[in-house]
């Protein structure tokens, strides 16, 4: 019996390959290497040669070592042109070099790093069971529930765009070979101006000319995280940047449904199993390469149900031609899935960009830190957004982005509501002067006009308009969520915040919405496992916690709330007192309650303390009185978390009296939703 898995390595790296080899054999798995380390180009055996062409998957040692080695690249050409899937598995940081770079594009990888062994090591299984490889699951360990999802593993090796089985490749070929490719490429692909179109499959003569395509009618897809594979610091940011502005064209596609698959950068998934995990048709993956002002960028379009890939090309370019890319990819894109991009969405490609490559740059830095949600990480992100505006005036996606974080230091409680919000609109102002149709803009501008200025119907004409330009923007599903909640409008609450959560499966913060809503209804089992789920996903978002410790208490499983509050606790190194206090209260313990809120309450000189969630704690106190006077105040101070907490807390005992429904008729809200 041949063995099923061959490994390429440099004599360098033997010690680290061997011990991997006893691994995957401890597993079940049948390995073939040369041990003796063959790596003078004259002795490249007949041996090796039929070794790879027996196998079915290669694992190829990526290292610096490796990259310089004769016959690692050899046996990596071979195998590609056997059409062997390749696992390449970082044993150490190392550039792929131009002798491999064409054969690995768009591959994903497993990063074998001595801090992260074991991880990477079931991830590696994973992989190789997918294709085809025997593992004995009980000795490796490995349980069914590692094999069906997104695992701990394939979120921490950051292995990207693993190939299969069904993937039909014309990668690292002999320059005599690929010549050949080429030329017969020519006769069959229709030369686009800005890339060099590869046919899949060079005989299928009954495809489509231009992509080599069959005629697909797919309607939704998840752009995978680009690759950076090329030398320097700055390419990562335009890696980012080519995902986040191809993901955001897409979505202007009325006809295709487009899901976030950020949370996924780092999964060894397969595309099958991507698929699955998000339920999509396709998946678009790619690399990203920058070096002395030229750029190389290589995308492939591939059918989740079949593997198979329904487009791919090759980019190569000046730097300054990295936004025409940007628009020819997504346009491409859109052609092999057999839809059309109008013209009003063509125009709107061109319009929400800049011309300047570092303004570009330093706004994907700013969204960055925008995404850290901390203090100094938004206000670091104006700083980067300013440095774009002054490399480019016109840049009105920077505005947004300002906007956005100041949005966000008092959604946080950094700042306080009355003086950053009106930032916020100035500067959402200022892009809608230079370009009147970005769906981030109006999504931006319906958050405040629900937040601040509670003017509801503004905020749903603000956010119907954003959905209008980009019917796949999850932020103006969410928030058009908690307007229609706050409204009283429930079941179009749940509908909308379920259409965000079908775009953004993973996102904690969409499933905390949609369980806080669930409190309010007092939905109580509903709302504890969807933040079971939440919890699955991403641990890093707080609300998690908070929600849980309230559903936890109000459901009466007090020693769940206080898991979930130590972890909280643990998690993020700060106390939930005001969350504690409730689930105190509703314990019987009102002293203790009592006193966790008076704490909070001494803390409010050096912090911004939510009014409203003061007042929902003395609700649950049965202190109505207070609960009402904090509502007044919450109301004077303009207090962010005041809709949230709405959203959150049925009042019920209360609701009904002329004082609360005083409260809801000064903002303008139905008295009794």
């Amino acid at each position: 019996m041949s063995e099923e898995v061959f490994i390429s390595y440099a004599t360098s790296d033997r010690e680290r390959v061997l011990s991997l080899v006893e691994r995957l054999r401890n597993a079940g798995v049948t390995v073939w290497i040369d041990q003796a380390g063959i790596d003078v180009s004259s002795m490249w055996s007949k041996e090796i040669v039929s070794a790879i062409k027996e196998c079915k998957v290669m694992l190829l040692s990526i290292s610096p070592h490796s990259t310089e080695s004769e016959n690692v690249v050899k046996e990596l050409a071979l195998a590609s042109e056997r059409k062997k899937p390749i696992i390449p598995v970082f044993l150490q940081a190392a550039e792929i070099p131009e002798t491999m770079e064409y054969q690995l594009a768009g591959i994903q990888r497993v990063e074998y790093f001595k801090e992260k062994e074991d991880a990477a090591f079931k991830a590696m299984l994973r992989s190789l069971v997918k294709r085809g490889v025997h593992v004995n699951e009980q000795v490796a360990g490995i349980d069914q529930i590692e094999w069906n999802g997104t695992s701990l593993a394939s979120h921490t090796t950051k292995a990207k765009n693993i190939p299969t089985k069904h993937e039909r490749k014309i990668w690292g070929l002999t320059p005599i070979l690929i010549l050949a490719i080429i030329g017969l490429a020519l006769a069959l692909v229709l030369k686009s101006g800005n890339g060099n179109q590869i046919p899949i499959d060079p005989g299928a003569n009954e495809q489509n000319a231009e992509t080599g395509s069959k005629k697909l009618n797919k309607t939704s897809i998840a752009v995978l995280p680009f690759r950076n594979i090329g030398p320097s610091n700055s390419e990562s940011f335009l890696a980012e940047g080519m995902h986040e502005e191809i993901d955001a064209m897409l979505s202007m596609t009325p006809s295709l449904t487009v899901k976030n698959a950020s949370r996924l950068k780092d999964s060894v998934l397969d595309p099958k199993s991507v698929g699955e995990a998000l339920n999509i048709d396709s998946v678009l993956t790619g690399t990203v390469r920058q070096s002395g002002g030229q750029l190389r960028v290589t995308v492939k379009l591939v059918d989740t149900k079949t593997e198979e890939n329904i487009w791919a090309s090759t980019f190569d370019k000046n730097e300054s031609d990295f936004f025409s890319v940007q628009r020819e990819i997504a346009q491409k894109v859109v052609q092999g899935l057999k839809l059309e991009l109008g013209k009003e969405q063509s125009d709107q490609l061109i319009k929400r960009q800049t011309k300047d490559i570092e303004a570009y740059n330093l706004y994907i830095q700013g969204r960055k830190l925008w995404n850290t949600r901390t203090r100094e990480g938004m206000r670091d992100s104006i700083e980067k957004f300013e440095l774009a505006l002054n490399k480019d005036t016109n840049f009105a996606l920077a505005h947004v982005g300002i906007a956005d974080a100041y949005n966000f230091l008092v959604g946080y409680g950094h700042s306080p509501s009355k003086v950053t919000y009106p930032k916020a609109k100035l500067e959402l102002n200022k892009a809608f002067a230079i370009n009147e149709n970005l769906a981030e803009a109006y999504a931006s501008l319906g958050w405040i006009n629900y937040n601040f200025d509670w003017d509801w119907k503004g905020a749903e004409k603000a956010l119907n308009k954003a959905l209008e330009i980009d019917p796949n923007n999850p932020e103006a599903r969410r928030w058009r969520s908690h307007l229609y909640m706050v409204l009283g409008r429930f079941e179009e609450a749940i509908k909308e915040i379920d259409l965000g959560i079908e775009i953004m499966p993973e996102s904690a913060n969409m499933l905390t919405s949609k369980a806080n809503y669930l409190l309010k209804l007092r939905r109580l089992n509903q709302a504890i496992d969807v933040l079971k789920t939440a919890e699955k996903y991403e641990l890093e978002f707080v609300g998690i916690f908070r929600a849980r410790i309230l559903a936890e208490a109000l459901n009466g499983n007090f020693k769940e709330a206080e898991d979930a509050y130590s972890r909280g606790d643990k998690h993020y190194n700060e106390r939930f007192e005001i969350e504690k206090s409730i689930m105190l209260a509703l314990m019987g313990n009102k002293i203790e309650s009592e006193k966790l809120l008076n704490f909070e309450l001494g803390r409010a000189e050096s912090k911004i303390v939510s009014s409203s969630s003061i007042a929902a704690a003395y609700y649950y106190l049965g202190k109505y009185e207070q609960t009402f006077r904090y509502l007044d105040l919450a109301i004077k101070e303009k207090d962010p978390w005041l809709t949230t907490n709405f959203n959150r807390h049925s009042f019920d005992k209360i609701v009904n009296k002329e004082k609360f429904k005083g409260i809801r008729k000064t903002m303008s809200l139905p008295a009794n939703p």
